[in-house]
Parts: structure tokens; sequence; C-alpha cells
């Protein structure tokens, strides 16, 4: 493949600082890449975080972004947004009181989000297209696809807003997350979004015109069927990745590539936010694949001295084990960009001892994350927290690559051409996919999806970062109030009335802050107190968990009144490790309480054994019991019932 040996020469070479410095029109790939860059090197980021209770409040707060000044806005939520601020590492933290409910008409709801979006860079009535280049941003070769009615709408606000991009409206019901569109809602879909693209009155159905990229935000079926000549002709008849057929048209050829964002307003918004500003600059990388070919091909270890001659922090996991990942991650991952290799399914991913971890053996994030994961059917059901993709995104993924079914290894961009075109400044999606160049038949549709914002880029770090500014908090008036503030007032409460109540509201803040030292130290406060109730614990719970203060964190869990799968995640993760003959019976019973679906195989075959020396075999079968009933697959069933079997039942 001469013309893709070219290709890679081409990306690995190029540093995208200015467009001045070129002399010719740039590949259609590098272009995506050079727009997504000049926004970096143009509009500066306010060292602030304005926190809002919906999504009529986000639009108004988007709005009042100008050229001179872009900042995060999220919607305040207990995981993701403590989870973005301890990355930005903002100056000032707002919240925002409420404006009051958006229009009930959904037209009114799509020319506000229009409006808002042309706001930042001075609108005048403009389109947000027309007024980001007005501004005198190069405005990048993309196209956003919106539902109005859809909480997804509030990644297309940000995205349109941080980026210059118009909306398309395309309404109606194309499916669920997690199902199959079948041939006739896909066409459907198809057409709609290209005569969304043609409406524009842009050049829009070839590859280096004025729309390369799509970005979805709404929700969809992950999967879709299409009458396309495919990558494995045998499998024509099967459901594809909907996001590899989305900017194809309806013979297969490619014109844009697709990003999606799907789910409620705070994680879309989330989802935009980290897209937009955070910095990318930490890789881990976890292989798990063989030595010997075709594996070698998709190992890790060229990818990671890629990244690191381009000056990213690197960790380099290779032939990563069950044990050696639970060990290497038990107080959380703290990456930019993770690539992971394994086989396996929706249900499980083998590690290189042969182990089958379990979808809640998927790494807590502490801060978010770009995935690239090598791997059979990841994203078959992303909306499930059965499944490996859908463990990810609720972890703290924000932008992921792959399969939703068997893709087979050379479906896969090979991790180190991955790292040579990001580097190269390639947007992230992007540089996962296959280009159309000779005869690659991996070109055509098939089975690996792309989410998040196909416009995210994660170029060598040196030169590469937003331009931050100091908060600029002065120009906030009525409705804003200082969450520092609030939380020392909140601190200063729970000292002088010493309730869970109090408590919660203090350590919260702290949460929300950073501050997982400072919160942990007020949980012990309310320990002493005897003011540690289920509020406080489940405020303090993360900090726990990020903290490694594995004491505190089983006294949390026993008062949590009803805990949450990631919060049985963290306990599995944190005490997990350290399981064996001594551990205690009220660690032994919390453990037991955080088998759930999506993490019932390997959980119960390694705490079944104890439990059954400890209290009898009795115990061991009960367990065993429960966990064939929690099983959602013929494999974890077969799994289970073998070792019940040999455990005299």
């Amino acid at each position: 493949m001469p013309r893709l040996t070219l290709t890679v020469a081409l990306v690995a070479a190029t540093a995208l600082p200015s467009t001045a410095q070129h002399t010719e029109p740039l590949p259609w790939y590098l272009s995506l890449g050079e727009a997504s860059m000049q926004l970096r090197s143009r509009v500066p980021v306010a060292r602030q975080v304005v926190l809002v209770p919906d999504l009529a409040t986000l639009i108004d707060e988007v709005g009042k972004w100008t050229p001179q000044a872009h900042w995060p806005v999220l919607l305040e939520e207990p995981f993701f947004a403590p989870m973005f601020i301890r990355r930005f590492n903002p100056e000032a933290i707002l919240r925002r009181t409420s404006i009051g409910p958006l229009p009930q008409d959904a037209a009114a709801v799509a020319a506000a989000v229009s409006a808002a979006a042309a706001d930042a860079w001075g609108g005048s009535g403009r389109a947000p297209r027309a007024a980001a280049a007005a501004a005198g941003l190069p405005v990048p070769p993309g196209l956003i696809v919106a539902d109005p009615s859809d909480p997804a709408l509030a990644a297309a606000l940000l995205l349109a807003a941080g980026r210059g991009q118009d909306i398309a409206w395309v309404s109606g019901y194309f499916g669920e997350p997690d199902g199959v569109l079948g041939l006739d809602g896909t066409t459907k879909l198809i057409q709609q979004v290209e005569r969304a693209a043609a409406a524009t009155g842009l050049a829009w159905d070839q590859l280096g015109d004025a729309i390369d990229t799509l970005t979805v935000c709404r929700s969809m079926s992950a999967r879709g069927k299409t009458s396309a000549a495919v990558a494995i002709t045998s499998e024509a008849d099967a459901p594809m990745a909907m996001t590899d057929l989305l900017g194809r048209t309806l013979d297969g050829r490619r014109w844009a590539v697709a990003g999606w964002i799907f789910g409620d307003t705070a994680k879309a918004a989330w989802m935009a936010n980290c897209s937009l500003f955070l910095p990318r600059v930490n890789a881990w990388m976890c292989g798990t694949y063989p030595s010997q070919p075709p594996w070698s091909r998709w190992g890790v270890a060229e990818a990671a001295a890629a990244l690191e001659q381009g000056s990213y922090h690197v960790t380099t996991v290779k032939h990563e084990t069950a044990s050696g990942l639970r060990a290497d991650t038990m107080e959380g991952l703290t990456t930019d960009l993770a690539v992971m290799t394994s086989k396996g399914n929706a249900d499980f991913f083998r590690m290189a001892d042969d182990t089958d971890a379990d979808p809640g053996d998927v790494p807590i994030l502490d801060t978010p994350a770009a995935l690239y994961m090598i791997h059979s059917w990841s994203l078959r059901s992303p909306a499930s927290l059965d499944s490996v993709g859908g463990r990810w995104l609720a972890h703290g993924v924000y932008a992921y690559v792959g399969s939703s079914a068997e893709p087979q290894l050379q479906a896969f961009v090979p991790p180190s051409l991955l790292a040579k075109r990001i580097a190269g400044g390639v947007p992230f999606l992007v540089a996962s996919r296959w280009w159309p160049a000779g005869e690659n038949q991996m070109s055509r549709p098939w089975r690996v999806n792309t989410l998040g914002d196909p416009l995210m880029i994660a170029p060598k770090p040196k030169g590469s970062m937003r331009r931050l500014t100091p908060a600029i908090t002065a120009a906030h008036g009525d409705g804003y109030t200082d969450v520092r503030s609030e939380t020392v007032t909140a601190m200063q409460r729970a000292e002088h009335t010493p309730v869970d109540a109090a408590f919660a509201a203090a350590i919260s803040g702290l949460v929300l802050m950073g501050k997982d030292d400072m919160a942990s130290q007020l949980w012990a406060a309310a320990t002493a107190k005897q003011c540690n109730g289920p509020r406080s614990a489940r405020a303090a719970f993360g900090s726990l968990y990020r903290k490694g203060k594995h004491a505190a964190l089983l006294d949390a869990w026993a008062r949590l009144e009803v805990p949450t799968v990631l919060e049985g995640d963290m306990l599995w993760s944190s005490l997990g490790p350290s399981l064996g003959e001594g551990t205690s019976d009220a660690t032994l019973s919390a453990l037991s309480e955080a088998i759930t679906p999506g993490a019932v195989v390997q959980r119960t075959l390694r705490l079944a054994p104890i439990m059954g020396r400890r209290y009898g075999v009795g115990s061991e079968i009960a367990l065993l019991d429960r966990g064939l009933a929690m099983a959602t697959t013929a494999r974890q069933r077969q799994v289970l019932s073998n070792v019940r079997k040999r455990s005299g039942g």
C-alpha cells in the first residue's frame, strides 16, 4: 500500500504550527487538525468553570463567550464535573442560578441554541459559522447534527460555539443506542444528513471540501444496516457501526468522518467541554497481545516510543495481567489518552494471563480520557453498564474508538500508525479510521464506532496547549456565587452544627474543587463527631477511593443507603487487590454486596472460595447461586455453573 506509507511519512513530519508556513493545500485530514489548532492559538481560555443547573442556563452562559475568552460551562453533578475540574485546575469555580425553563417549542429551542453559538463570536444575526469566520477564525470543515428535543443538544451548543460550526437539525426516531437500526431506517437517516449538508450551500460530498466531519449529538442506534459493499463481503447482511455509515453515500463512498455524542444533558456537556478545553499530554498504553505475528503489529511498544518522541508523558504496560491491572489502577487511572488491546467480547476482555476480566474490571478514571480500544464488540451496547464499552464511558471516557461487533484485527489502525497521526495533528477519531487508499478493504463500511468530537486533537504537547488567561469573575454579576466561598461557609457550618447534611455539603464543595485530601480529612472529622451518615458518605466516597483510604472507604460503604454501580466498582478496585485469607469479615461482606451485573464472574470466582473456607461450603454455593441469578450472558452462566459443579453444588 504505497499511498498509505506516504501518508504516514507526511503525518509524522507535520507539526501544524501555522497555516502561514504552508505553500500548498494541506491534505484533508491535516486541514481538520489545522482548523482545531487555529482555535487553540487564537482564542484564549479563561481559567474558570461555571456550573449551571439546566440546559436553559447553559445556553445563556455559552452566549456570554467572546472571541477574547471562552471557558468551560458544566452542569453540576457529583462525578463528571469534579473529574473535569481536577484536570482543568481553574482559578475560580462559579455556580449560577437558573434563568428559568426552556421554551416549549422545539423550533424556539433550536433558534436559541444557534443564536448563543453565534453570540460567542459576535453574533449580529449571523449563523455560528459565519460569525466565527467574521471574527477571523478559520472555520473547520464540519457540520453538527442534532435534534432540539434530545438532551445531547448540550454538546451541539458547546461545540458549535467552541468551533464555529453550524448545526443541522435532524429530528425523528432512529433507534436506541444499544439497538440495531434496520436498512430502511438507516437509509432514511443517511439521506436526512445528506440533505442537511446540501442545505448549507457548501461543498460537502467529497473529502477535502467544506464538510469533512459530522458531529452527531443525539440518540440513535450504534449499529445499522447497509446495502453498500462492506469490508468483508460475507458479512454484508450483518449490522455495521453507525458512525461508519454516516458520512458516506448510500453506495459506501466516504465524504466525512463522523463522531457521536449521546446521553443526558450533563454527560453530553461534559464530553464537549473535555474535547474543547482539556490538555492531552499523558498517555497510558496497555497491551495484552502476544509478541508474535499477527498480534505484534498491534502492540503498544512502538506507539509508546512514537509518543515519547513527541514529548508526551507515557506509561507503557506490555503483556498486562488481570492482577497487574488491578494493582496498577487500585486508586484509579490518571491519563489523558488511553490505548488498550485485548481479546474478548462485549461482556469480557481477556488479559495476557488468559483471565477474562468483566466490564466492572475496567479501570476507573481519575481524570477524563480519550480511549482507543482494540477489542471485539466493546461498543456493541454503549449505553449498557453490562458491556465493556458502557463501563468505560461510565468510568470517565469522553472520546472512544471501539468495535460494534467482531471486526477482525485488521479493522483497527495499528497503534503505531495512530500515534504518528495524532502526533502530527490529525484529529483523534479521524486518525483511527482507515482512509480511502488503494485497495484497502477496511476503508469500506465496517464495524468500528467512533464516539466523541471528530475535531478533537491530541497533538504534540509542546507549543500546542490552549492559551490560558486569568479568570474573569469580575465580569459576572447577580446570579453567580463563588464555590470556594460557599465551601468555606459550609465547613464553618459543619463545625458549628455537626450533622450529616452539613458535612455532606462541605465535603461536596471540596470534592468539586479537587481537594481530595481535605475532603478525606473532613470525613475523618465527621467520623470523630459521629456525624458520618449516608449523605456525607456519598459525598466523600470518591475522595476516599482516590486517596487510598481503605478503612475509611469501607466505613463509608457501610453507611450508604443504596450504593451505586460506580461506588461498587470503586470498592472492588480499592479492596479487591488485597483479597485473601486474612481479609476481614466486614470487607468480605461489603465485597459480596458489590457483586452486580456486568461485574459478576470475576468477583464471584475470587470471593466464593474464601467464603467457603471461612463460613462453609453452603456460603460458597449461595454466592455462586447469587452470581448465576445475576448473569446476563450464556458465557457468564456457563463459567459460574462449571465452578458450582466443582464446588459440590
